[in-house]
């Protein structure tokens, strides 16, 4: 019997997916467990995604889109560059802050050795929004090297989320670190003016 509603059925398997791979990553998902999750049988699993690596692309670029809109806009609106990158730095920081499961699904891509599956993931979910990120880079710093620095920026945010667990226990921290306009504030800041303030 067909789906009567396929795109509501895909929108749960994404759904439930994101959080399956969030908790375990790529390997330690089988689509047994994201059917169970979903009520459904394995068969009409396979009717919306034919095997797990296609799911698992889905389910990151679904996850990826939905969370990271918010910043996508910041980088598009019409606002000078600077308040741009402000913006686009604020929502992704904000994301990682609040939204456990995509910070933990980020983390296991971000960890994953497989060649295919990496370029796979680039070329369908990374690549459009890194090229956002360079364009407005050249904008704020054109005599730049746009890449190097978009990256700088990725980790700048990434990092101290990456490194919660840890950096809790070390000298110096304090909560308010946490908090996505501190850290917005502290990377801006670096950006501009390095490590000596004038």
């Amino acid at each position: 019997m067909a789906d009567p509603h396929p795109e509501v059925t895909r929108e749960r398997i994404l759904n439930k997916g994101v959080l399956l791979f969030a908790a375990n990553g790529f390997e330690g998902v089988s689509m047994r467990q994201v059917a169970h999750a979903v009520a459904l049988t394995v068969s009409a699993l396979y009717y919306h995604f034919p095997d797990k690596e296609s799911l698992y692309l889905s389910a990151v670029e679904h996850s990826f889109n939905n969370c990271l809109s918010s910043a996508t806009q910041a980088a598009q609106t019409i606002a000078e560059p600077w308040q741009r990158l402000t913006g686009f730095i604020h929502e992704f920081v904000h994301t990682l802050a609040t939204n456990r499961d995509f910070q933990r699904l980020m983390q296991w891509v971000l960890l994953d050795q497989d060649d295919l599956r990496s370029q796979a993931l680039t070329d369908q979910v990374f690549a459009p929004f890194f090229k956002q990120i360079t364009a407005l880079v050249n904008q704020v710093a054109p005599q730049q090297n746009a890449h190097f620095l978009a990256v700088s920026i990725l980790s700048l945010m990434v990092f101290p989320f990456e490194t919660s667990h840890a950096r809790r226990l070390l000298p110096g921290y304090t909560s308010p670190q946490e908090q996505p306009e501190r850290l917005t504030q502290q990377i801006i800041q670096l950006l501009r003016h390095g490590l000596v303030m004038q």
